[in-house]
């Protein structure tokens, strides 16, 4: 039985892996990219409950399930953001997607290599990309706003 949730979880992560830059660039396109959106939702909340199995059935991965609660809350929180137009959602929303799917690329560079640099390169790899996604945004938000009267 755990070998099929392993293999279901390295599944669901490579899915997460491609549909996150998926998404990404549709919505840069100008897409709203539904379909994407909710697929990656759908694969984080795989891997997460996947995490969850291989967590409570080993010991030694009890660490992974605070991980996949943490991802989880990361996706959801992200994609509410902006839907629910929460106030500085366009602040909020990159660390957020970004984070879960920073969470995704930890985990494979941790199952490969199990090297601690793992735990941060790929933390401090998604701030460029997390901090040109806040400017869109926010320059977005300039270029919609009312003129002044």
């Amino acid at each position: 039985m755990r070998d099929v949730v392993l293999f279901l979880h390295v599944l669901l992560g490579a899915a997460g892996l491609l549909l996150g830059p998926a998404w990404l660039l549709a919505r840069r396109r100008g897409r709203p990219a539904v379909g994407l959106a909710t697929g990656y939702q759908v694969v984080v909340a795989g891997v997460a409950g996947s995490a969850g199995v291989l967590a409570v059935t080993d010991p030694q991965l009890g660490w992974l399930l605070p991980v996949a609660v943490a991802t989880e809350v990361l996706a959801v929180t992200g994609a509410l953001a902006r839907r629910r137009d929460w106030p500085g959602w366009r602040s909020w929303q990159p660390h957020l997607l970004g984070g879960s799917y920073i969470a995704l690329v930890t985990g494979v560079l941790i199952a490969e290599t199990g090297h601690p640099v793992a735990w941060l390169l790929p933390a401090l790899v998604g701030q460029l990309p997390i901090a040109l996604a806040k400017r869109r945004l926010h320059a977005a938000e300039g270029s919609t706003a009312p003129a002044p009267a």
